[in-house]
Order: structure tokens, then sequence, then C-alpha cells
């Protein structure tokens, strides 16, 4: 599902590309634009084609003209923007964040560096609650946000990328 996710962003990602445009070559020496001159890996070129902005406002306005034409979906949708940061924290939210943060100070509650596929009682929670245990935890992949993602996806499937399995 979240891979499916992701490709759908990045299949709409070409709506924020500016006009093709024939590009010039230049004398002087610059690094080229698909490859980062100190580590030697080729960038996907793709990225050149991201165009400048902030992609939270862009999302705002394609959501308010779409509620502009189907107003009755107002309650329905689930914005995935920047959020509400007009209110202060939930304290449920805020004593979990506490918590957590308090351990991090004692040995027995230090855990360093969590699991690649997010902590195991997270996911394990997730299972059980969001899912009603229709999937195992280990099913749950719990990561650090989507922009992460999609550019992990993006390095994987990107052109002139070779992967083996």
């Amino acid at each position: 599902m979240k891979l499916s996710i992701a490709a759908l962003l990045l299949g709409s990602a070409a709506a924020f590309a500016p006009p093709a445009s024939t590009t010039t070559t230049s004398t002087t020496h610059r690094p080229s634009a698909t490859s980062l001159s100190m580590s030697g890996v080729d960038r996907n070129p793709n990225f050149a084609k991201l165009a400048g902005g902030y992609l939270f406002p862009e999302i705002g306005r394609r959501r308010t003209a779409y509620l502009e034409k189907n107003p009755d979906m107002a309650d329905r949708i689930i914005s995935l923007g920047i959020g509400d940061t007009t209110q202060p924290i939930p304290k449920h939210i805020l004593s979990g964040l506490v918590s957590g943060a308090s351990k991090l100070g004692t040995s027995d509650g230090y855990s360093g560096y969590g699991a690649e596929q997010g902590n195991g009682e997270l996911r394990a929670k997730i299972a059980s609650v969001l899912y009603n245990d229709l999937i195992a935890p280990e099913e749950v992949f719990v990561s650090d946000g989507a922009k992460c993602d999609i550019m992990r996806v993006q390095q994987m499937f990107g052109s002139g990328v070779v992967s083996a399995v």
C-alpha cells in the first residue's frame, strides 16, 4: 500500500515540473546536473525537473479547488499536507513524548538507534488497533516521513540504477 501511494505521488510530481527547455553547454567548469561531484554518485535527472517552491501551498490550492467543486466532500478529506500548527499538542501525545524522552535519559530506557522497520511495540499497536489484527506487526513499516520515503523510492528505481534481489 505504501509503495502504491508513493508511486502515485511520484506520478503526480510531473505537475510541478517546469516546462521543457533546451539546455546549453557552458565552457566553465561546473559539476554536472546529474552528478554529485564530491561523491561521484549519479543524480536522478528527474530531480532537476522539479520546480522551485514549497509543496504545501500547492496542496492547499488543489484541495481548495476540489472542495469548491465538491463541497459535500469537506468532511471526508484527510489532509496529508502540513498539518494544523495553530493548536497546542494534545495532552495524551505530549505525555507520550515526555515519557519517551525521559526514558532515553536512563541506562535501562536508552535504546540507541531503532529498528529500521520501526519500533516493534508501535508496529504491534498499529497492526492491532488500526488494522484490527488483520495484518501482522511484521507487515507494518514505520518510517521517518513521506519525503524521505519518496526520495528512497526514486533512488531505488531511478534511471541508471541496477538492483539485485
